[in-house]
């Protein structure tokens, strides 16, 4: 194998998470894009994935888990660290606590 092979053959995080999501038949992510992840939110309307932007992660994360309650498949939270992860948090429990399939990914 040629060192141009082995150099298409590489992947990252990024390209991981999108793979993953759509083999699992997730075709939407709502967030609030920040510097750590908006190379994710990038790639994945790349991909093919539709984003839906908000003005505030909390917001981001209550549509992520209505849309997991509605499509019984888990509704897609992309927040920055620290204070987004904590706003998407408050949803999350919330999903938890009803039952609702939601993932919170935070940069």
């Amino acid at each position: 194998m040629t060192n141009d092979a082995k150099a298409t053959e590489t992947t990252d995080g990024f390209h991981l998470v999108i793979d993953a999501l759509k083999l699992n038949d997730i075709h939407t992510i709502f967030g609030l894009v920040g510097i750590p992840i908006t190379d994710l939110a990038r790639l994945a309307q790349a991909e093919g994935m539709r984003f839906i932007g908000f003005r505030h992660e909390q917001h981001a994360g209550n549509a992520a888990a209505i849309s997991g309650f509605m499509t019984q498949k888990p509704g897609i939270c992309l927040t920055v660290s620290a204070p987004g992860f904590l706003n998407g948090l408050t949803a999350l429990a919330n999903a938890t606590t009803n039952c609702f399939p939601m993932i919170l990914i935070s940069g």
